[in-house]
């Protein structure tokens, strides 16, 4: 008897644990499937605000489907995506960006293909655009906006004050601005880069590319070149010069951007180099809207590369995980119709935010943001955090630090880049 009951007491914990772990069905006591997403969501952003909104809106309006949001802070949440992963522990759905940063999760087999729903968006992104989310043929996130991350937001009153009525061209020019600011005590530029990557996605991602072309990255990624190309090193070598020109606050490497932006709004600083994510928390956060201009990076003499390009990329999309039950997997694609829906892109514009879909602008649209989203029409640099792997990312973003604090070279990064790649 003793041992039946023991039997039975086993019974009861192996189906309270299947219970537990939602089965198959995987959905909650009242029949709502329930879907948890990872996210960066965490700052007070209008574009945060919007997918929120939209989240809230697409649960009111499913009543079988319940999306759960989980928010981590930007600076850490790729590290513990890509932990999770390893581990095989991903959320239903999880923030990605596309490039070098979706492929390990590819290849790892942790992502699910969207190709049955693609077709959702044809003639709504442009191919272009949505191939930065796919590879060997599969698409595997939609994007939501277009990200320029090299824009030179300026204060006009203080660029006119240093004796510039209209703002640099070349990037000589630049360098006599920068003098004239600090000349007058003005701090030229907002620098926030504690978290390493300001200087390689902001700066270097359309420095290297003015100065090595657009080819580079990629024939070099596949052995076709080296980083130790001198215009390359030549591109990295800026990151020196500006410094030792004073070009940045004092304390650029212990705050981060949101701080650095902060400085800048407030009238601290002349200008503030940033993407396309930090218009709408500009405009929000300056008195005098009409005192903020926008302008493309100047242009380097000797450059290889086409002048008029910044670099961009597709933004974060939602990625699923490859192991949902076929009850999650239709309430997933489901919600990812509704999200990426024409009611998003057009929120997106009047947040300010660069969208891949073609939304009409009226006059309502700051010209700030018509001007910023008029440079993506150039055409679009790689930017270098998007097209390199995790590891030679680390390399970069460290180094440009190490180059910023007088502790390492252009070319001693530059070697330390090719010796990286070609470990892999």
């Amino acid at each position: 008897m003793k041992k039946i009951g023991w039997l039975l007491m086993a019974m009861v914990l192996t189906i309270s644990l299947a219970a537990c772990s939602g089965g198959d069905n995987e959905a909650s006591g009242n029949g709502v499937t329930e879907l948890t997403v990872w996210n960066d969501w965490t700052e007070d952003r209008p574009e945060n605000t919007v997918y929120k909104n939209l989240i809230k809106e697409f649960n009111n309006e499913h009543d079988d489907i319940e999306v759960k949001i989980e928010s981590i802070p930007h600076d850490q949440y790729e590290t513990k995506l890509r932990t999770q992963a390893a581990g095989k522990q991903l959320p239903d759905m999880f923030r990605v960006w596309p490039g070098a940063r979706i492929k390990p999760l590819v290849e790892g087999g942790a992502l699910l293909s969207l190709n049955s729903i693609k077709d959702q968006w044809d003639g709504v992104i442009p191919e272009a655009i949505l191939k930065d989310y796919a590879v060997d043929g599969e698409q595997y996130a939609i994007p939501a906006n277009i990200s320029e991350t090299s824009l030179i937001f300026y204060n006009k009153e203080k660029v006119k004050a240093a004796g510039y009525d209209e703002f640099p061209k070349t990037y000589k020019e630049l360098k006599a601005l920068i003098t004239d600011l600090n000349d007058k005590g003005i701090t030229p530029i907002a620098l926030g880069n504690k978290a390493a990557w300001p200087l390689q996605s902001v700066y270097i991602s359309t420095i290297a590319d003015r100065y090595t072309g657009s080819d580079f990255l990629e024939n070099t990624l596949d052995g076709e070149g080296s980083f130790e190309n001198d215009k390359f090193v030549q591109s990295l070598s800026v990151i020196d010069e500006l410094t030792n020109l004073k070009a940045f606050n004092e304390d650029m490497n212990t705050i981060d951007e949101a701080q650095a932006r902060s400085e800048f709004n407030s009238g601290e600083t002349a200008m503030h180099f940033a993407g396309s994510w930090a218009i709408g928390p500009i405009l929000d956060g300056v008195k005098n809207k009409e005192n903020i201009g926008v302008a493309p990076f100047p242009e380097f003499e000797g450059g290889e590369g086409d002048q008029s390009k910044i670099a961009g990329v597709a933004g974060g999309g939602i990625a699923l995980n490859s192991n949902l039950s076929k009850d999650k997997k239709e309430a997933a694609f489901e919600f990812l119709k509704y999200f990426y829906g024409d009611d998003m892109y057009k929120q997106l514009v009047k947040a300010n935010i660069i969208v891949p879909a073609d939304v009409e602008m009226d006059d309502s649209i700051p010209q700030v943001f018509q001007k910023a989203n008029s440079y993506a029409q150039n055409g679009l640099a790689p930017v270098y955090d998007a097209t390199l792997t995790p590891e030679l990312t680390d390399t970069i973003n460290n180094g440009l630090q190490s180059i910023s604090l007088g502790d390492k070279t252009a070319e001693e990064l530059a070697e330390e880049m090719q010796k990286e790649l070609e470990k892999e």
